[in-house]
């Protein structure tokens, strides 16, 4: 597996009245094509600037952020821009700022700055939502969707262009754990099916079972506490479940 996506001695801090708080101290991780990747945190331990730093659209203090092996630092406002829409998704509970249809709100990474004609944007908009299972909500709104729906038109959004790297904030915090099994079973399947990357970030060990690595973030540090590849650093329970495809054709 190739790596994708590399943080090495990322620092970042933020001002606060007179103080400079540090938020992120010297953070390394990679994550590879094909590999879902979990960073553990409670609230306010930095999970969201990490996957920002991790997407270019933050700049670091200080530390190399490389996407595919391209250095993301020092890149140009249409430079990062064209990364950010055609090798970078980002999945978050935040959904819409404005009342929208489901479908025109998955299509928006297609339609900025793409030259797809529309008939082909509609057709993947409704190949994911085919293979998520949710092709009936596509004329749906925000608020009328159940929370479980707002997750996967969520994450339909952040891989209809098939990025390279999928950054997933916290999507599935809350959820039982039942679902929060599905959806680590879905983001197997997206790793596997598109060749990506997956970091995502969660609230609670729980929601990282089946991740290939977890990292738990705290006071700005980064440790390494379970690896696939190393059995001396594997304290969670696994569930050894791989993803089935999640696209159920054209």
């Amino acid at each position: 597996m190739g790596e994708v996506l590399c943080l090495d001695d990322v620092y970042m801090s933020f001002d606060r009245g007179r103080d400079r708080v540090p938020v992120l101290q010297g953070v390394c991780l990679a994550v590879a094509a094909g590999e879902v990747a979990a960073v553990v945190g409670t609230r306010d331990q930095g999970k969201t600037t990490l996957l920002r730093v991790a997407s270019g659209s933050l700049p670091a203090d200080r530390g190399s952020v490389r996407l595919c092996g391209r250095e993301l630092t020092g890149l140009s406002d249409g430079q990062l821009a064209g990364v950010l829409r055609t090798q970078i998704g980002w999945a978050a509970r935040t959904g819409p700022e404005v009342r929208v249809r489901v479908c025109d709100y998955i299509e928006l990474p297609l339609a900025t700055g793409a030259r797809l004609p529309w008939r082909e944007r509609r057709r993947l908009v409704a190949q994911v939502l085919r293979g998520l299972d949710v092709a009936d909500v596509a004329e749906l709104s925000w608020g009328e969707l159940s929370g479980w729906q707002r997750v996967l038109v969520e994450l339909a959004q952040a891989v209809v262009s098939r990025p390279r790297v999928l950054l997933v904030d916290d999507v599935i915090d809350g959820l039982g754990l039942g679902k929060k099994q599905a959806a680590m079973e879905l983001l197997r399947g997206f790793a596997e099916d598109l060749d990506c990357g997956v970091l995502m970030a969660v609230s609670d060990h729980a929601a990282a079972l089946s991740a290939d690595r977890v990292w738990q973030l705290s006071r700005g540090r980064l440790k390494l506490l379970a690896d696939l590849g190393d059995p001396d650093l594997i304290p969670l329970h696994r569930t050894g479940n791989r993803g089935q495809g999640w696209m159920t054709g054209s």
